[in-house]
């Protein structure tokens, strides 16, 4: 019985020594941190759908309880942030902010973002 408990052991040890992807050897587990992957408003409207977007810029209007206008400068998106994506954080117009959100981008209908995190960007 102990030999068959020893050996349980033994391989549930190196079982989970191999669990998890570990194919990259970039610091952060081959994710590009949000700095390399910010994009344009204008690169987002070209972008496809379902793609998952970093964007720098303002919040010009709000249109109404969670849907807002976003622009960078270079375009503008309507982009919805519900109650949680905002984690407490108070912006007004002229205020930098960094989203991240999933690109709903559909044939025969303008462009917008669900946005999961808004952060205050430098």
């Amino acid at each position: 019985m102990k030999k068959f408990a020893l050996a349980t052991i033994l391989a549930l040890s190196t079982a989970s020594a191999f669990a998890g992807f570990n194919g990259n050897n970039t610091p952060n587990g081959g994710f590009k941190s949000d700095a390399q992957s910010v994009i344009t408003v204008k690169q987002a409207l070209k972008a496809a759908d379902n793609s998952m977007v970093t964007l720098v810029g303002n919040i010009t209007q709000q249109i109404d309880d969670d849907e807002f206008l976003f622009t960078d400068g270079t375009a503008e998106i309507k982009v919805e942030i519900k109650r949680r994506a905002w984690n407490g954080l108070d912006v007004g117009p002229n205020d930098k902010i960094r989203i991240n959100g999933k690109l709903d981008n559909e044939a025969f209908e303008k462009a917008e973002i669900e946005v999961y995190r808004v952060e205050k960007a430098n």
